[in-house]
């Protein structure tokens, strides 16, 4: 299992074809779990990390280290849980994320041992409507920041392809996470 350029993030009033909508997606696009309210949610869990298991697709949990480690996928760390050792059940998996705000975030997580983060939110999203965008100028010191601290960077918070680009692609950071750009057409680099 590999951490892929691309994430969809589950959201039930969003996305709630997420099965559909990941099955035409390629295969450089993987699923986080997020809905932390879901009514059923160990078992909306279960049922992603079997259909990604069938297609060769990463699969994370968030905000449930216990959860994701009893289906063997990665794990999804928000903000307030990294510097929380028991949260997180110990040690960094080589394939959890963390969702960082600044840069003390983003030192913290690098110093208990994250390779990947989530700066967050680069755009103004609907999935965080109270929430200060960064903007491309706050976003790129992050972005650079990780890169520099050897780890890889992904864009979270109204992104799509058009914003992608906006931002820089490849050239600035790993990828990127999001909701609505998986809704229509498949991300391409």
């Amino acid at each position: 299992m590999f951490v892929p350029p691309f994430l969809m993030l589950s959201d039930m009033h969003y996305l709630p074809n997420w099965r559909g909508l990941l099955a035409q997606q390629p295969r450089s696009v993987g699923l986080v779990l997020r809905d932390y309210e879901h009514d059923a949610r160990a078992e909306l869990a279960a049922e992603m990390a079997g259909f990604c298991a069938r297609q060769g697709r990463y699969f994370a949990i968030a905000g449930n280290a216990r959860l994701a480690a009893r289906l063997n996928a990665a794990f999804h760390c928000p903000s307030y849980m990294i510097a929380r050792p028991a949260m997180r059940l110990g040690a960094v998996g080589p394939h959890d994320t963390a969702a960082v705000h600044n840069m003390a975030e983003l030192l913290s997580a690098a110093r208990v041992g994250f390779r990947h983060v989530f700066i967050s939110p680069v755009f103004a999203t609907a999935s965080h409507e109270d929430a200060r965008p960064l903007s491309v100028l706050r976003a790129m010191p992050l972005l650079r920041a990780a890169r520099q601290k050897g780890l890889c960077a992904y864009a979270l918070g109204g992104m799509n392809m058009t914003q992608w680009r906006r931002l820089g692609g490849f050239d600035v950071a790993d990828g990127f996470a999001a909701i609505g750009a998986f809704q229509n057409t498949p991300p391409k680099s």
